[in-house]
């Protein structure tokens, strides 16, 4: 896992208070965990850009809080009926949209934007000859 932002990072882009003392380091290593895990491309490890250490103080505010890993379970009830002569068949199914935006929280989708220059799609890939 690579560390692009530490504990003194956070507290100085939020203030010492965002989170109580023993919190701290797991919402930190929470966040650095996010963010190597989006494969960020061309971020200079040894001069982390400002953005991507916003980016990681939002994320960790948002572990700290919990939010970070937390699951959505919210979706709707569908059902579906065929009806073919005298036959009817009917099936009722749970339907979970996790690509909705409101799917992240508020400052998940800031650090996202943060990161954009250094995200790369996932549906990309490279050509070498």
């Amino acid at each position: 896992m690579a560390t692009y932002i530490t504990v003194a990072d956070v507290d100085a882009t939020l203030g010492p208070a965002w989170v109580a003392e023993d919190k701290k380091s797991r919402a930190v290593m929470q966040a650095n965990a996010y963010l190597t895990s989006l494969n960020l491309a061309g971020v200079d490890m040894d001069a982390i850009p400002e953005e991507v250490k916003q980016a990681g103080a939002e994320l960790a505010k948002v572990a700290a809080e919990g939010k970070l890993y937390q699951q959505k379970t919210e979706g709707s009830l569908e059902a579906k009926t065929v009806k073919a002569g005298p036959v009817t068949t009917s099936k009722t199914f749970a339907s979970l949209d996790s690509s909705k935006i409101i799917a992240q929280p508020g400052d998940v989708q800031f650090a996202l934007a943060l990161l954009t220059p250094w995200r790369s799609s996932p549906f990309a890939f490279s050509v070498f000859r």
